[in-house]
């Protein structure tokens, strides 16, 4: 039997009760949901029913999700920038339905057939891959939700996030052919392992790892990774890469809501719950459990930096955001990890490098989002906020734009290359595919004193002497130059320049010659400025005789003439 509307469209008026008794919806649900839950007045529900004042569908749709919002919260994913003058915007029973309503695992089965009465110009198999939640692995630890949960009322972060590197940080292959970027088809040595071995891809900006899932469900790193820059395999623990499983290493950091007890996960990647914490109870009752959101370095320091756990695993297994970082990890002072005044020598350390003392730390509006998006891609690498990174610094620096004013006896230099910021304030010192790619997070000052004190630059490089590298620009010569140009430019407090703090007390100082004294000039220096000097002289010596004979010979010939 159906009901016809004004409009001649039709509405069934039998239940599907078999259904109804799975659906959330039904009696057996906890808490209990019978009709009368929601046909609670005259129209709805006594009997004789009055007549129904709706005219079509959508209005009787609109009338009826009425009584879900006395329940649920409100919220309209993914159809936010539906403009009503054009279009009536969806009610909860039309992507739900009244009867039938699929539970939040069921919605990439159920749904499909709900949007394409809409979305007449899509497939089935499209609203499907659309709602798929992101894959994890078995039920993962308790009270996650998972980030298309999320979606459900923050679409428009959820969809700008999954284009980041955090949510693309682990991708399968097989969906996402896209995701691969090493070079399969060259012959190398170093590559051991064709393509069809590769279960999933870690990373792409600056090396790329490969995941394989056993048959037993052990997760390992393949034996090579692809260097993006260089654009070559090169060997990752060739020998022992099938000892430990990746779950037990890294999976902390590149999955969400990770069981270690179990070895499951709630889903590939930095999702929604990596910084805002478990969010079940939220995304349940969200008018009265909140996530954690507010700005703390440490929620991205969980990640970006190295030590070891309580429980021995490196990552810290039992911190959730909002709480305090040092109760659950200690951090890595080790000299593979850190150089001698404690600043990072390997890759995901930057928290530690921020931690080191720096005026900017310790700005109160001053955080890891201050240059970096988090809900976005954005237009820089490493989701940078601006493509040039002077105009980030520029932004809260304005004054130090003007480069020749700032940075003293670079004035020749300019016309000869690019300078940023970062040279000298981040420099490059830490490694993660080739050596120093990745940038320094102490933001301190240039201190080639600290090299010279922890016994020179294989122990301790600093910014200046990652450009001047020329003989005699060593160390001692860049602290010379810096405390000639303080003396010449007295700093203004928060100075330009000045030796930043160095945590771990430094070795005996290695002589140096050039410590304490003016300018080294080498030998072979002077060798070439002489000889330059000497082609000069010997060049305007040729020109005056070339000149003197000609005007010898033109006073000949017009003697000759006389």
């Amino acid at each position: 039997d159906v009901l016809t509307l004004p409009s001649g469209e039709t509405l069934p008026l039998g239940v599907d009760l078999p259904a109804l008794d799975l659906s959330p919806h039904s009696v057996h649900s906890d808490p209990s949901v019978s009709c009368t839950s929601c046909h609670i007045n005259d129209t709805r529900y006594r009997y004789p029913h009055l007549e129904n004042p709706a005219q079509s569908v959508y209005e009787f749709h609109a009338a009826v999700s009425q009584n879900c919002e006395s329940c649920h919260y409100p919220h309209l994913p993914f159809h936010e920038e539906v403009d009503a003058a054009q279009y009536d915007p969806p009610t909860c029973a039309d992507c739900h339905g009244s009867h039938n309503i699929a539970r939040v695992e069921e919605m990439a089965n159920v749904m499909p057939d709900n949007c394409v009465r809409c979305h007449t110009d899509r497939s089935r198999d499209w609203v499907k891959d659309f709602l798929e939640p992101r894959p994890g692995f078995g039920d993962g630890a308790a009270a996650y939700a998972g980030s298309m949960r999320c979606a459900g009322c923050h679409e428009d972060k959820y969809f700008t996030w999954t284009e980041t590197l955090h949510a693309k940080i682990i991708q399968n292959p097989a969906t996402h052919p896209e995701a691969v970027v090493g070079d399969f088809l060259t012959e190398d040595p170093d590559l051991t392992f064709p393509l069809d071995d590769v279960t999933y891809t870690i990373g792409s900006r600056l090396r790329q790892m490969y995941l394989t899932q056993t048959v037993s469900d052990t997760f390992h790193i393949l034996p090579a990774q692809w260097n993006v820059a260089t654009e070559e395999w090169v060997p990752y623990h060739p020998e022992d890469w099938q000892e430990s499983d990746w779950r037990d290493e890294c999976a902390g950091c590149h999955v969400t809501g990770l069981d270690t007890a179990t070895g499951t996960f709630r889903e590939f990647g930095v999702g929604c719950e990596s910084c805002h914490g478990p969010g079940a109870a939220h995304a349940s009752d969200p008018e009265n459990v909140k996530p954690f959101a507010a700005v703390d370095a440490q929620v991205c320091g969980a990640c970006h930096s190295r030590g070891t756990a309580p429980d021995g695993h490196p990552f810290p297994t039992t911190y959730k955001p909002g709480d305090a970082l040092v109760d659950h990890f200690t951090f890595a002072t080790d000299e593979s990890s850190v150089w001698a005044d404690g600043s990072a020598k390997l890759n995901h350390q930057q928290y530690t490098d921020w931690q080191m003392g720096s005026t900017m730390q310790q700005a109160p509006d001053m955080s890891c989002i201050t240059c970096h998006n988090v809900h976005e891609a954005g237009p820089g690498p490493s989701q940078l906020k601006d493509v040039e990174e002077n105009a980030l610094c520029i932004s809260c620096h304005a004054p130090q734009a003007a480069i020749v004013t700032h940075t003293p006896f670079h004035e020749a230099a300019l016309g000869k290359r690019d300078f940023n910021c970062s040279d000298c304030h981040m420099p490059t010192m830490a490694t993660s595919a080739v050596p120093y790619d990745i940038h320094n997070h102490s933001l301190l000052q240039p201190d080639p004193q600290g090299t010279i004190d922890h016994g020179g630059l294989e122990a301790m490089p600093n910014a200046c002497n990652n450009c001047h590298m020329r003989p005699g620009e060593d160390p001692a010569w860049a602290a010379q130059t810096i405390a000639y140009a303080k003396e010449l430019a007295p700093p203004v407090a928060g100075g330009f320049f000045g030796p930043g703090p160095t945590p771990t007390s430094p070795p005996p100082p290695t002589p140096m010659a050039a410590a304490g004294q003016a300018p080294i000039v080498s030998d072979e220096m002077e060798i070439r400025e002489w000889i330059r000097w000497a082609l000069f002289a010997m060049a305007g010596f040729i020109g005056f005789m070339v000149f003197a004979w000609a005007f010898y010979k033109l006073r000949a010939r017009g003697e000759s003439h006389a």
